[in-house]
Order: C-alpha cells, then structure tokens, then sequence
C-alpha cells in the first residue's frame, strides 16, 4: 500500500556533522552522514534522501550542508534543486542550522510543518523504517493541531548507553497515546547513570529529530537564542552572519530552556554513529568487513 505523501510539510535533513570521533574513518571533506555502513552500500545521507521522500515531496526537501560538501550532497542526490539547497561556509551546530534553515522557509513558504532529521542515524530494517515513518507522521498530526508545541523522537532505552544523550520525560501530556510532556534534556551520561535511567523508566534516548511550525522554532530561538535569530533573520552576508554565530546545537539554545516541548515515543530499532564501537556492531549486522587500524575503523569493505 503506497504511503500518504503529505504536501504541505519541509523535510531539513542536516548534513553538518563533522565526526571527530570517527577520524581516520570519517574527515572534514568527508563527514560520516557519507560513509555506506549498511549491505545496500548507499550512504548513511543518501537512506535519509529516500525515507523522507516517503513523508514528503522531493521537491519539500531541504538539505542543510557545508559548502565544501555540495559535491558529495549532489552524488547521492543530482536532482536537488539549487534553492533546496543551504550551504553553510562552516559548521557552527544544530541551532544556526535549524534557524536558518527556518528563516529561508519562512520567506519562502510562510506558516509550514518542518521535519528535521539529522543524515547519520541508522535504522535497521524494513520493518523498523514502517514504525520510524509512522511515528513521525503521528508527529506531524499532533504538531499540527497543538499551536506551538515543538516535538522531538525518543527511542526506549535497549541497554545503558553512554554514547546517547537522553530525554526526561514527565508522563502523558498529550492527547495522543505515547507522546510525553518533555521534563528535561540530559547529556550523555556515565555507565552508572545510565543503568539508572533505564531503572527509572523515564528516559528515552535522544535522537536529535524534531518537528515543530516553522514560527515556534523562530520564536524559540528568538527568545532564547536571541543572538542566532538576530543574525540570521536579516542577514545579507552568509559568510560575514556565520562569523558571528555561536557554535551551539539545538538542544543546549533552545530545548533545555523552552517548556512546550513534547516527545513521541518510537520503539524502532535505531542508533547514533557516534563511536566505533557503535559502527562495529552496526557493520556486523549488516554483514559488512572493515579493517582496524589501533582498534579503530580505518576503511569499511
């Protein structure tokens, strides 16, 4: 059965992780959302390009890039248009990305629905992806009738990680069925805090996906990160803007500080490529060789 295309929402896929922790694997000229990990050797970039356009058009689809990597964005998907199409001169984090990304869309489309999906997440399999696309329609709907609410996508704990940030959740605070009034962000925790955590049963891992109206995110920013929206409301010079902004994500401008934030819970089976041992267990999975170079990932086969 073909799945709903819903016309009136953005999809903003953000390209601007740079990998530190993966290098050699991963490098400035080429971030780790274009390593191919999984058995169908596409990009991690490219399987995001392809589950967004289950949700939206292609021609809704807005990817946030540094400019040095508009080669690779092109490769895996050459039929973007150029006005699709935002290149940051360097990365400064999630909250100048969103907000720009936020800015152009308002001036483009007015009062809209945006998805934000970061580009290196993995999610395992078919099955998985049909729950993942579910929660975040679900999501849409309810960011559509709650007027300001900003909604983020937590995952249940599988095991104590401390490679994931998590998110405090205060219980049902909404009229749909597993989503949460957000009680708190929290940074990525110590191996005893985390057993803790999923003791308590509160925490979700935070998988740094969002959906709000694109005036509630403008209107967050401006209240608590008034020095990003600022710069970025009237900017005339990218460059000369960028040079001014804080380096900063999302989560720490804005989410920790805003108090209409919900989370809907999803239960597919997900992980943020953020360690190697991470991605080892990840190209295990997915029947993958690499090589180890001091017990780190230096080449994926």
């Amino acid at each position: 059965m073909p799945r709903r295309i819903i016309n009136d929402v953005f999809i903003v896929i953000l390209v601007g992780g740079k990998g530190k922790r993966l290098k050699p694997l991963s490098t400035d000229s080429r971030p780790k959302a274009f390593l191919s990990i999984t058995r169908d050797r596409k990009t991690m970039f490219k399987r995001t390009v392809e589950r967004a356009q289950e949700i939206a058009p292609i021609e809704n689809i807005v990817v946030v890039a540094n400019s040095r990597h508009i080669d690779l964005v092109k490769n895996d998907m050459p039929d973007i248009e150029r006005r699709n199409l935002i290149l940051e001169p360097i990365s400064k984090n999630t909250a100048p990305a969103i907000t720009l990304a936020a800015s152009v869309l308002k001036k483009l489309s007015g009062e809209i629905v945006i998805v934000v999906l970061p580009s290196d997440q993995y999610i395992a399999d078919e099955m998985d992806k049909e729950e993942y696309l579910d929660s975040i329609k679900t999501g849409i709907d309810f960011v559509k009738d709650a007027r300001e609410a900003i909604l983020t996508l937590g995952i249940r704990p599988k095991f104590p990680s401390t490679e994931f940030g998590y998110i405090r959740i205060r219980g049902q605070g909404a009229s749909v069925k597993g989503i949460y009034k957000v009680e708190k962000f929290v940074e990525k925790p110590d191996l005893e805090t985390a057993k803790k955590y999923i003791e308590n049963g509160k925490y979700l891992w935070n998988t740094g996906t969002f959906i709000f109206k694109v005036s509630s995110i403008l209107k967050a920013v401006k209240k608590f990160a008034p020095k990003i929206y600022n710069i970025l409301s009237r900017f005339y010079d990218i460059n000369e803007a960028y040079d001014k902004l804080p380096d900063i994500s999302i989560d720490y401008a804005v989410m920790e500080k805003a108090n209409n934030i919900y989370c809907i819970e999803g239960s597919y089976r997900w992980q943020d490529i953020g360690s190697f041992e991470n991605l080892k267990s990840i190209l295990k999975q997915e029947s993958r060789d690499f090589v180890l170079e001091d017990g780190k990932i230096a080449r994926i086969l």
